[in-house]
């Protein structure tokens, strides 16, 4: 899923626990209207820094790997960034680490879908770094003024997908790794979110009335109406429920509480998957995971927080405690691997816990249990999701 970015109201803050927690459910693409493979020019190098080797099993990075970075500094006692690759027992491979500084290590985006780079910023400015996960060198370059990058495109990561401020709309377009603006793909008023084919080769997108299906070369192929979405406000892509589903969260007719439907990209007609919620603790739904004890949602909370519910067929919903989470805690779903799901634990005060967890049988499997910040999942078909 690319990020969600909306101009103003109660949906940018939540858009934006959404994305710090879940990392990414971003997007994918490649170069030209059809699927491209020309490399574009190589970046400009970035300041050498000392790398740490450690062997990784490259054969056998897959679906519920991911790339986590981790710090215990804080501002005023700072302590080496590290960023591992951890595969989905919890055995963690160090890739890369950045030494203690006063200003923060460069901020981890993306991870690109041949598994092979990563794509941070630099500080809060419009300077990108990729690094080769298998080499450890970094290369950095800018993006354009007002640009605010997304995610690798896929299924490779040959270029770059980024949002930027058109007039009064949002106009996403792909960039290369030099940072020059490729394509345009589309605009609109109230923000964007987009949402690639698993091949690559078409986007779902944000719509008034719904979704779009456009091409790489901004094209629409097939709009993809919600009738009970708000006309103006209309649905986002969350991420593919399966091959030819798009899993959207839409904004309901007189309602701000989240939605989820299930939409079919060959234009057939859309279902329901949650309720319109009309009073707490649910306050609207942004996600979503079938697994064999249930359906589990990603849910707004109180004061911009997420929330763990588990679905029951009548529509209904329970919180879902994760054993070990402190209390207050914001749960961000990262990605699911069979009966688990990946938590992310958030927050100002509290946060920076890793854990695979069965809803099931309430085992949590730790990877972190404190300091992970950044969290990407590896790009995969696993349970539905394509990232």
């Amino acid at each position: 899923m690319l990020g969600r970015f909306w101009p103003r109201g109660r949906k940018s803050a939540l858009a934006a626990a959404a994305i710090t927690g879940t990392a990414a459910a971003l997007a994918a693409c490649v170069v030209a209207a059809v699927p491209a493979r020309a490399d574009s020019a190589a970046p400009r190098p970035a300041a050498a820094r000392v790398t740490v080797p450690r062997p990784v099993p490259w054969s056998s990075v897959g679906a519920g790997w991911v790339l986590a970075q981790y710090s215990t500094g804080t501002a005023a006692k700072p302590a080496p960034t590290t960023l591992y690759l951890v595969n989905p027992f919890g055995a963690k491979y160090q890739v890369y680490q950045w030494a203690a500084a006063k200003t923060a290590a460069p901020h981890l985006l993306a991870w690109s879908g041949d598994g092979t780079r990563a794509l941070l910023q630099v500080g809060n400015s419009y300077q990108l770094e990729q690094l080769n996960l298998r080499t450890g060198k970094a290369a950095r370059f800018n993006l354009p003024v007002d640009v605010l990058p997304a995610d690798y495109t896929r299924p490779s990561g040959l270029q770059l997908l980024g949002m930027a401020a058109d007039g009064s709309a949002t106009a996403l377009a792909r960039y290369t790794l030099t940072g020059q603006r490729a394509q345009v793909l589309g605009t609109r008023a109230y923000g964007l979110s987009a949402l690639y084919t698993p091949d690559g080769t078409e986007l779902a997108i944000s719509a008034d009335a719904g979704l779009q299906l456009v091409s790489n070369s901004g094209r629409v192929v097939r709009k993809l109406p919600v009738s009970a979405a708000d006309p103006t406000l209309g649905c986002s892509p969350a991420r593919w429920w399966n091959s030819t589903t798009i899993l959207a969260e839409c904004t309901p007719r007189g309602s701000y509480a989240e939605q989820l439907w299930l939409v079919p990209a060959n234009g057939a007609r859309p279902t329901a998957l949650t309720p319109v919620r009309k009073s707490g603790p649910d306050l609207g739904d942004l996600d979503a995971w079938s697994l064999p004890s249930g359906l589990y949602l990603q849910s707004a909370g109180a004061c911009g927080t997420l929330e763990l519910n588990k679905q029951a067929r009548n529509g209904s919903v329970v919180p879902v405690p994760v054993p070990g989470l402190p209390a207050g805690a914001s749960v961000a779903v990262v990605t699911a691997l069979g009966p688990q799901l990946l938590i992310h634990g958030l927050g100002c005060q509290l946060g920076g816990q890793l854990a695979w967890f069965n809803p099931a049988t309430k085992a949590v499997n730790w990877l972190f249990k404190a300091g992970a910040e950044s969290v990407v999942p590896y790009y995969s078909t696993e349970n539905g999701t394509f990232r």
